[in-house]
């Protein structure tokens, strides 16, 4: 029965930093898209990843981890908790919501829908009124000329998209 206390304890646990961290970003313009708690008595370990429509801001990064150690640590002063780790979620990341894709106008995307089909395209805009992406699919016609299809693709079909990371100067 120790196991089962012990796991009981940590869901617990993870209960009581996710709504901190709700709380704390409730009216905060960075919005949490992960949050993972990992690691043993002692060295407990709070990851929480981060985004916002405009990007990532280091010093932003540091102000939140900050904000977010010291209600920690005036609410909870004696949990179990080694360390807290605020950060954005990786350019190699899946997306998680449609709202993370504005600042990805313009690139290329990697998606796999829920039915199995991958599709890879430019990110073209976004339909918020219908909770879908429009991307352009470039193809070769018969004349092994580049046409460019757009198609429209609802966001809650998708079971993973990636931003594909791009190091040319002249993408985006």
């Amino acid at each position: 029965m120790v196991g089962f206390e012990a796991h009981f304890f940590f869901m617990e646990q993870d209960k009581i930093f996710s709504g901190m961290a709700e709380e704390y970003f409730r009216d905060n313009e960075y919005k949490i898209i992960e949050i993972k708690l990992r690691g043993e008595r002692g060295t407990r370990v709070l990851e929480i990843f981060v985004d916002n429509e405009g990007g990532v801001n280091i010093d932003d990064l540091a102000k939140i981890n900050r904000d977010l150690n010291e209600m920690i640590e005036n609410k909870l002063a004696g949990e179990d908790l080694s360390r807290l780790v605020v950060s954005s979620p990786g350019a190699e990341s899946p997306v998680k919501f449609i709202w993370q894709l504005y600042k990805h106008i313009g690139r290329e995307l990697d998606i796999e829908l829920k039915s199995g089909e991958s599709v890879e395209g430019k990110l073209e805009r976004i339909l918020e009124e219908s909770n879908s992406i429009v991307i352009a699919i470039s193809k070769k016609d018969k004349h092994k000329a580049d046409m460019k299809i757009e198609r429209e693709i609802n966001f809650e079909d998708v079971s993973r998209l990636n931003v594909k990371i791009s190091f040319s100067k002249n993408k985006l």
